[in-house]
This record gives C-alpha cells, sequence and structure tokens, in this order.
C-alpha cells in the first residue's frame, strides 16, 4: 500500500471515530458519564463525580441512580443542603435505602430535628436491628436519661456480632455520659480505642471527653493522635486545630490547617476554617482570600457566603453584604444565621423594619436561636414596643434560667414602660446569679434610681465599684445623682475619689471633663478631655467632645482637627461627621458639609439631623432639589414633632409654591422657635404670598428687629417696607 493509500486510510479512520463519537446516542451518553461518575465517587473524587453526575441528569433528569449518588456526593463534600434536596427524591424512588435514610437522618440531626432523625434510624433499624449506623444515629437523638437506657439494651444486644467495632464502644461512651456515669463513659471510650488503635474518631472522641474534665494534657495527646492517623483531608484534624484555638495557641491551629490545605487543597472545611479564623483575629483580606479558594470550588457552599457577608458587614459594604446574605437564603431558605446577619446588614442600612421581619423569621425557623430573640427584642424596646419583647424575653428566661443578658434587656424593657419596680426585680436576678460582677449591683442601682429611691442606689452603686473599682458607668450614675440633688460639687468630689483610686483610667479623666462641661468650667473640661486622651488616645468620644468645646468657643479650625482624630479611630462615628458638617456649614464651606452630612446618611440612612441639613443646604445653595425635598420629607417623617425640620421642610415647599402646606409646618415650627428670627422670617414670607398683609407684618417685624444675623434679613425687611 502506498504512503498516501496508508495515510488516507487513517484519515478515514479518525473521521469514522469523530462521526461515531458526534452521534453517541443520549443513552450512550448516560451510561458513559454515569460509569465515570461512579469511578471517580470509589475513588472519593467526590466533585468530579458530582460534575458526572449532574451530566446524567441534563440527559435523565429523573436518573435514580445519579440522584442518589449526588446525594450522597455533596453529603460527603459537607454541602449538606444540596445532599438533602436529591437524598430526599431518592427516598421517594428507594423507601427502602438505608444509605439514603440514614444521611437523610444525620442532615435532620444536624439541623436540631431530632423526631425527624430518629424516625430515620427507626425505619432501618426495623429491617436490620443490627444496623450499626442507625444505632448510632438513634443514640444520638436521646436526650433524657431514661431513653438512654433503652438504646443501651439495643447496642448491649449487638455487642456480639459488632462488639469489635470502636463505633459501638463510643456510642455507649456518650449515652453514658447522657446518665452521668463519667467512669462508665470513660471504659467506653478507652475500649473503643483499644478495639480500633487506629480510628481517628475513636481517639477524637477521647480527646473531647478528656476537654471537658479539664483534663487538657490527656487531651491535646488524643487529639494529637486522631490527627496523626486520619487522612489530610479529614474531619479528625480539624478537631485538634479546634483544640487549639480554645487553648490560645492560635498559630499552631493555623499552621495544621495550612499542611492540611496543601496536602488536600480540595478540601473545604480546612479553607472555610481559616476564614474564620481570620475573621476573628480582625485579618479581613487574608480572609476573604481563603474563602475565595473555597467559593471558587463550591460557589455555592452557604457557609462561605455567609462568612463573605459579614466580611461586607464589618467593612460597612452593606449593599454587598445583603446581597451575599440574599444568596445565602437563595440556597437555604430556612437558615437561621443567614437570616441574623441578614437583619444586621438590614440595620446597618437603616431599615429597621426588613431588620425586625428577618429576625422574626430567624426565630420561628430556630425558636432557641438566642442572638435573634435577643436582637429584635432590643429594637422592639428601641422603638416603643417593651410588651413584645417582654414576652419574649420571660420565654427565653423559662428555657435558660440563667440567660444574664435576657435579664438586662428585660429590665431596660420595664423601664421604657416606667415599671422601674419589675426593671430591679429583673437586675436582682443578675446580681443573685453573678454575686462577684459588679455588673448587678450597678444596673439594681440604675433600676433603684428609676424608682427614686436615690439612697438604696447609691449604696448599690458604691458596692459595684467596690467589686470593681476601675468600672466607670456607677461612677456616672452617682454623678447624675448628685446634679438631680443639685449638688454639683458633690458630683465633682466623687469623680475625683474615683480618679485618686484608678489615676490611669482614661474614662474616668473624661467624665471629669463632662462634670466641668455641666458646671460651665471650660477651661478645666478641656484640661481633663486632654489628659483622657494622654491615657487613652483611642478615646474617640474625648476627640468629639474637644470639637464641641472649641466649635463652642469659635475655635473652628481646631474643633475639626480634633474631630478629624476621631474620624480615624472611628471612619463611622455620626457625631464626629455631624459637627465637622455644622462647623463646615458655619464657615460657609458648602461642599465639605454636604460632604459630611453624605457620609453621615451613609452609616444611618434614617439620622434626622443629617437628612435635615442636607436638605437644607441642596435647596439653599443649588443642589438637587427633588433630594432636598425627599430628604426633608424623610426627616419630617421620622421627626414630626422637631420645629427645625418643619422649618425645613416649609422653606422648600414654599420654595416650590406650595404655600398651603408650607403654612402648616412653619406655622408650627414658628410657634415652637417664637425667638427664632429665621424661622419668623420664612412663616413672613408664605403670610405675604398667602396675602395676610398683618400676619406677614407681625412675622416680618420679630425677624428683623432681632439682633441676630440670619440669610435672608435684608429681603425680610424689602418685604416688610412693602407692607407698611
Amino acid at each position: 500500500m502506498s504512503r498516501f493509500a496508508r495515510r488516507a486510510t487513517v484519515l478515514l479512520v479518525v473521521a469514522t471515530l469523530v462521526a461515531t463519537g458526534c452521534a453517541r446516542s443520549p443513552e450512550a451518553r448516560k451510561a458513559w458519564h454515569l460509569e465515570r461518575g461512579n469511578r471517580y465517587f470509589g475513588q472519593q473524587k467526590y466533585r468530579e463525580a458530582v460534575i458526572e453526575y449532574r451530566n446524567v441528569l441534563r440527559v435523565d433528569q429523573s436518573n435514580a441512580t445519579a440522584i442518589r449518588q449526588l446525594g450522597l456526593a455533596h453529603y460527603r463534600l459537607g454541602e449538606l443542603g444540596q445532599s438533602f434536596r436529591f437524598l430526599l427524591k431518592a427516598k421517594e424512588v428507594e423507601p427502602g435505602d438505608p444509605h439514603v435514610r440514614l444521611k437523610l437522618g444525620m442532615i435532620y440531626f444536624l439541623g436540631g430535628k431530632a423526631d425527624e432523625a430518629r424516625h430515620e434510624a427507626s425505619v432501618v433499624l426495623e429491617r436490620d436491628p443490627k444496623n450499626l449506623d442507625a444505632l448510632v444515629l438513634l443514640a444520638a437523638t436521646v436526650r433524657a436519661p431514661a431513653e438512654a437506657d433503652t438504646v443501651i439494651s439495643q447496642l448491649e444486644g449487638a455487642r456480639a456480632e459488632l462488639g469489635d467495632r470502636a463505633k459501638l464502644h463510643l456510642t455507649l461512651g456518650k449515652l453514658y455520659l447522657l446518665k452521668q456515669d463519667p467512669a462508665s463513659a470513660e471504659r467506653a471510650f478507652r475500649e473503643a480505642v483499644a478495639r480500633e488503635p487506629k480510628s481517628a474518631e475513636a481517639h477524637v472522641v477521647l480527646g473531647a471527653f478528656y476537654l471537658a474534665r479539664r483534663d487538657k494534657a490527656e487531651a491535646e495527646r488524643a487529639f494529637q493522635a486522631a490527627a496523626e492517623l486520619a487522612p489530610a483531608g479529614s474531619m479528625a484534624r480539624l478537631r485538634l486545630v479546634d483544640f487549639y484555638l480554645l487553648a490560645g495557641r492560635a498559630e499552631e491551629a493555623k499552621r495544621i490547617l495550612r499542611e492540611k490545605t496543601e496536602k488536600a487543597p480540595d478540601y473545604l472545611p480546612g479553607w472555610r476554617r481559616l476564614a474564620e479564623i481570620a475573621f476573628a483575629e480582625r485579618k479581613l483580606d487574608e480572609s476573604a482570600k481563603a474563602l475565595d479558594v473555597l467559593l471558587k470550588k463550591s460557589p455555592s457552599d452557604p457557609d462561605g457566603l455567609l462568612l463573605r457577608g459579614r466580611i461586607h458587614l464589618v467593612r460597612h459594604e452593606t449593599s454587598l453584604a445583603i446581597q451575599a446574605f440574599q444568596q445565602v437564603l437563595k440556597l437555604e431558605p430556612r437558615f437561621a444565621p443567614a437570616r441574623y446577619h441578614l437583619a444586621v446588614a438590614q440595620l446597618q442600612a437603616g431599615n429597621l423594619q426588613q431588620a425586625k421581619t428577618e429576625l422574626n423569621e430567624a426565630s420561628r425557623i430556630a425558636p432557641n436561636f438566642d442572638e435573634a430573640v435577643l436582637l429584635l427584642a432590643r429594637l422592639n424596646i428601641q422603638s416603643g414596643a417593651a410588651q413584645p419583647a417582654i414576652e419574649a424575653l420571660e420565654k427565653l428566661i423559662a428555657r435558660q434560667p440563667r440567660a444574664i443578658r435576657a435579664y438586662e434587656l428585660l429590665g431596660t424593657a420595664y423601664l421604657v414602660r416606667r415599671e422601674p419596680a419589675k426593671a430591679t426585680e429583673a437586675y436582682r436576678k443578675i446580681k443573685a446569679l453573678l454575686p462577684r460582677d459588679a455588673r448587678g449591683p450597678y444596673l439594681v442601682g440604675v433600676g433603684l434610681r428609676a424608682e427614686g429611691k436615690w439612697a438604696e442606689a447609691k449604696k448599690e452603686l458604691e458596692a459595684a465599684l467596690g467589686l470593681a473599682p476601675g468600672f466607670v458607668e456607677p461612677v456616672a450614675e452617682l454623678v447624675a445623682i448628685a446634679f438631680a440633688e443639685r449638688q454639683p460639687g458633690l458630683a465633682l468630689e466623687r469623680v475625683q475619689k474615683q480618679i485618686a483610686l484608678v489615676a490611669t483610667s482614661g474614662r474616668l479623666h473624661y467624665l471629669l471633663g463632662t462634670v466641668h462641661r455641666a458646671r460651665r468650667d471650660r477651661e478645666r473640661a478641656e484640661a481633663a478631655y486632654l489628659r483622657a486622651l494622654e491615657l487613652e488616645p483611642r478615646l474617640v468620644g474625648a476627640y468629639v467632645q474637644l470639637g464641641n468645646l472649641y466649635a463652642a468657643s469659635g475655635r473652628d479650625d481646631q474643633a475639626l482637627a480634633k474631630l478629624s482624630e476621631a474620624l480615624k479611630l472611628n471612619p463611622n462615628d455620626i457625631g464626629a461627621m455631624m459637627l465637622s458638617g455644622v462647623i463646615y456649614q458655619r464657615k460657609g464651606d458648602v461642599a465639605k458639609a454636604q460632604a459630611a452630612y453624605t457620609k453621615a446618611l451613609e452609616v444611618n440612612p434614617r439620622f434626622v439631623p443629617a437628612a435635615n441639613n442636607l436638605a437644607w443646604l441642596l435647596s439653599e445653595h443649588g443642589g438637587d432639589k427633588e433630594k432636598a425635598l425627599q430628604l426633608a420629607n424623610l426627616a419630617k417623617e421620622l421627626a414630626p414633632e422637631e420645629p427645625h425640620v418643619s422649618d425645613t421642610l416649609g422653606w422648600i415647599l414654599y420654595k416650590r409654591g406650595v404655600y398651603q402646606r408650607a403654612l402648616a409646618l412653619l406655622t408650627d415650627s414658628a410657634t415652637k422657635l417664637s425667638e427664632n428670627p429665621e424661622v419668623q422670617y420664612h412663616l413672613g414670607m408664605v403670610y405675604a404670598k398667602l396675602g395676610d398683609k398683618e400676619r406677614a407684618r407681625k412675622a416680618l417685624t420679630v425677624a428683623t428687629t432681632s439682633r441676630e444675623s440670619f440669610a435672608g434679613k435684608d429681603e425680610a425687611r424689602a418685604v416688610l417696607a412693602e407692607l407698611r
């Protein structure tokens, strides 16, 4: 055969093979992907297996094998939300499959649904009474010692057949712990290690037992043994990581994780834990870098997406945080932590009602989610809805009688309802639970002061200071009582006495400055605030108060310098932003004033003073008139009784020709601010436009005869002259 003929034959064979591949039937493609998926699954390459099984479902959406294996593969990857969806479908197809039911049961158990988990285990045990995995799951759902005896009997019945399995002894040990029999539990755990010396799980459980008994040396040995025995991608190594973190040995924990992720780069829990540790250390860039690796490998990882949202929250990237949490909830609508953090993000955005909605949903999904209950109670108290907060807090306390934060919030709720005796009663619970904690007597003192029992309050507050001399809040309460009793000298003496005991407390010197300000001694107030900053250079409040002092005495540049220092330490200090805006506005620097108010509204979009002042500047200095009206309306909605807000909105409406509504607002403002010439000028102008000359003359006369200068005074004189 010639060279040309041979080449033609080869090309023909290649072309035939390509044509055959392109024409492969759906059944052939399905079989090919299924075989590859099973091969990857057997090799524990679960990520690759998922891809192949999903390819099967593209050809055959109801393929039972692919659905089952996808559920199991996602389970092995720790992606429980996706696993649950496929396992439910697999159970519908084959209700008797023990692997499917037990994995479903474990997901139920991890999700706090013990009854559903117990049902799945029981179904398997009906067919196979000695199925060890089912017995283990059943034991995990036991909550009462009486139930433990029944399951112990079932396990003992399987001992003859399964006694060489470490898992049986580990499960017995856990049940003995529930029965408060630590000696029997330790024997069972040691028996598990003896039966399977190379079982990482057995060493982990033994380590956890010793850790609970505060035997750190034995616990570390057990966790180290587990980590050495476990493969690179095993959860057992994470237990050693957790042990080091608990012991304050973070560098050792991170070293293990770095080694783990290098050897098993597809082990997602390792990357997730690295990200979590960096986040806890406030190393946000480092945390985000680890998350990038995690989410590149698993873009739908709920825990990873949740942590990404939390990073955005800390960075005040509110809209990105909301997007991240909403993405989690699309994947896992019943994931209560995502609801909670979405509520925090909505609060950061100033959306109080949306925050409360999310917290209500989180509490409905997970009634024992204390953080959600407490935050919702706090928001209800702040918005004046004390009764719902009281009801929720009392339920929490009934469930957890030692919930200190719940008692504290309960006391606050009763103070809001003007029931100080009940507040004091709640605070006394804290004092009884934590007798050596100064916060207990301090809060009791707060309650007694609200009751008007000042002598008793002072005794409790002094008791708090006896326990913690550097605790500033009780001193502040004693100072407040002294001023209420019209004894400013006594207030000063009390602060000075405490400073003599704790001379290095910047916060006490800050309080001293506040007392001097109340006594109108600005020079000593300034000295006290400066001393506070010498002792605690990061005391933001001292910078802000110095800014207030300097602004009040006309030292605007010094005030702005101090406020700038405050904002370097806390870029989101809304008080510093607001005061900076006021000073810039007074100096005539409209652009910088607008920038300060705008920044304040980014931090809190519902901050009335900034909304009001920015609306005024936009209206008076050629800015966005529509935005000015929008901000003025928002301020009026949030603070309907505030006369300056009514004046701003009324003047904006006057300039837009909406005279009747402007009149109602300006009349209200002028009634409350009868000595303010600028407000009287605004009222006079609207009366003039409406043709009410008598009232216009009266208001404009008040405005023009005032010694105070204001923008528009010349116009007020001109209009008054015309009216005369």
